[in-house]
This record gives structure tokens, C-alpha cells and sequence, in this order.
């Protein structure tokens, strides 16, 4: 929800306190105002770049060919490493909200409790609040910044998170059925996005 389209194959993306320009011109990825360290220690992990999709395609389709449309119509998708805190809190803004919408939360929540990363084309960006900038944001300032029924939800997720109650550390050492009742401690949380939160 961090990705801001800026022209053709050309887009601004936050991520891991990172502000980074990125264009693409056939099966090239030029990466802007960025170093080489930077590019392979934090973007290509981000991006799983290192990871052979087309193998796991190929490994899918012989499996069960009921893939093969949604792998051909969708071809270019990857499942991207998030910081766990930020894709934990989208995946629950996400419940009955359309994209658009979610990429406006996220980005109000970023711009009140983020830091401000930079500017691209006389926009500016900010971080992702960290785990403990989220402890700081009350039920109230969820629903100031128009959360609606999320905001008790967003609220408890946040404290669990500030408190180390909730960690990527935490669920990694757990079985999958505990990781899911684990999940399912936290206000709102359903086994939808429990799912989804495992799965990434």
C-alpha cells in the first residue's frame, strides 16, 4: 500500500524507513538516488528479487492447473517482505475497505506518526510508524484520523505490538496453530486476517 505511481512503469515506494524512486523500462529496474549496498541489502530482500518465481509457477501448474489464468493474467506479482508491524496493522485496515481507501489510511497513520523521509516530484513521504511510535496512538487518534469501526481494533493490535506482545520473533518461534490463536488475541482479528498475516 506504500507504492505511488508516478508515470509509466515509474513509482515512489516506502518501506523500512526508506524512500526509494523506482523505474522499470522493460526488464530493468533502475533504482534512483540509491546506492548499490542499499539497492542489495534492503530492496532486493524487499522485493524478493533473489526468489526464482517462475520456478514455483512451473511447480504450481504441475500440481493443479486451476492456477494457470490467474498466473498468466497476474504474472508479474510478488510477494513482497514488509516490516511485520506495518503489514500486520494494513492487513487489518483492510477489512471491507477497498485499495484506494486502505493506501489513504495507511498513508494518514504515516504522515501523523512516521518521520518525514523526503520529497519526490513536490510530494513528501513519511515512514511507517515504528512499533513504538504505534504504542503512542490512542483509540481516539485512530478515530480522528477516520479509522471507523477499525480504530478500537488498530488501538490493541498497536499496544501488543509497542509491548512486544505481538512480534514477527514472537510467531516465528510458535507452530502454525499457535501463531493462529496467538493472532487471534488481537481485537478484530479474524481467521481471515490471522491467514493472512501467516502466510506473509
Amino acid at each position: 500500500f506504500r507504492f505511488y505511481k508516478q508515470g509509466e512503469e515509474d513509482y515512489v515506494v516506502v518501506a523500512y524507513r526508506h524512500l526509494l524512486h523506482i523505474k522499470q523500462k522493460k526488464d530493468t529496474l533502475i533504482f534512483l538516488d540509491c546506492d548499490r549496498e542499499m539497492v542489495e541489502q534492503l530492496w532486493i530482500p524487499y522485493f524478493d528479487l533473489s526468489r526464482d518465481y517462475g520456478e514455483i509457477k512451473r511447480y504450481l501448474l504441475r500440481k493443479d492447473d486451476i492456477l494457470e489464468e490467474a498466473i498468466h493474467e497476474k504474472y508479474g506479482v510478488r510477494i513482497l517482505n514488509q516490516e511485520f508491524h506495518e503489514m500486520l496493522i494494513s492487513f487489518i485496515i483492510s477489512q471491507n475497505k477497498q485499495i484506494p481507501q486502505i493506501k489513504q489510511l495507511v498513508k494518514r497513520i504515516s504522515e501523523n506518526y512516521g518521520d518525514f523521509l523526503g520529497e519526490v516530484n513536490g510530494k513528501k513521504y513519511y515512514s511507517f510508524p515504528d512499533a513504538k511510535a504505534l504504542g503512542k496512538i490512542t483509540e481516539k487518534d485512530f478515530r480522528e484520523m477516520k479509522t471507523g469501526f477499525r480504530a478500537p481494533y488498530l488501538y490493541d493490535a498497536s499496544s501488543k505490538l509497542s509491548s512486544g506482545n505481538i512480534s514477527a520473533e514472537l510467531l516465528n518461534g510458535l507452530s502454525e496453530e499457535e501463531t493462529r490463536k496467538k493472532l487471534l488475541e488481537i481485537k478484530g482479528v479474524g481467521e481471515k486476517v490471522a491467514n493472512c498475516v501467516m502466510l506473509f
